[in-house]
């Protein structure tokens, strides 16, 4: 009987434990924020330099059309049909942590979706996958949420559509 009265005092008080146990904040992954910072300066700096001076003033013409401050420049003219275009979405901050995509597009179809910033842990780690692979099947930011990371899926979601209208702005 006493074993069994310390057994249940024990096992209340590990749920009580387990009960108001608060996770902490989410720790942003500074690797995960260097590849656009390296990737878009090299890919459209040299272009002025080993080029004609009419050159620049054509490449030039399209970031200065979009009101996007924070995606990087195009990597080829905008008005080529095959053109490709990075862009970037908002930072959407949820509960979990934040969430921000970058997307490639060639042309006007999306062609891959990077993720700068996402929840280190949780069911984020299953349902940012699965919100990659429906939206590039998709080709838009209009894909179902992930039962259990709905305020991951709706944060992916936004800053996927803050990319696509990034891009019409171009």
């Amino acid at each position: 009987m006493k074993r069994t009265i310390f057994v249940v005092a024990l096992s209340i008080a590990g749920f009580i434990a387990v009960w108001r146990f608060e996770p902490g904040p989410p720790v942003q992954n500074a690797a995960a924020q260097a590849p656009p910072a390296v990737v878009a300066p090299s890919t459209s700096v040299p272009k002025p330099t080993s080029t004609a001076p009419s050159a620049p003033s054509t490449s030039a013409g399209g970031p200065t059309g979009g009101t996007s401050s924070s995606a990087p420049p195009p990597s080829s003219t905008p008005d080529s049909a095959d053109a490709t275009v990075t862009t970037q979405g908002t930072p959407e901050w949820s509960t979990y942590g934040t969430v921000q995509v970058q997307v490639t597009f060639t042309g006007s179809r999306m062609a891959a979706i990077t993720l700068l910033q996402a929840p280190d842990g949780g069911r984020a780690l299953t349902a940012l996958p699965k919100l990659q692979e429906e939206a590039i099947k998709a080709q838009s930011a209009k894909i179902d949420t992930v039962t259990g990371a709905t305020e991951t899926s709706e944060s992916y979601k936004t800053s996927l559509q803050a990319a696509i209208d990034a891009r019409g702005n171009r």
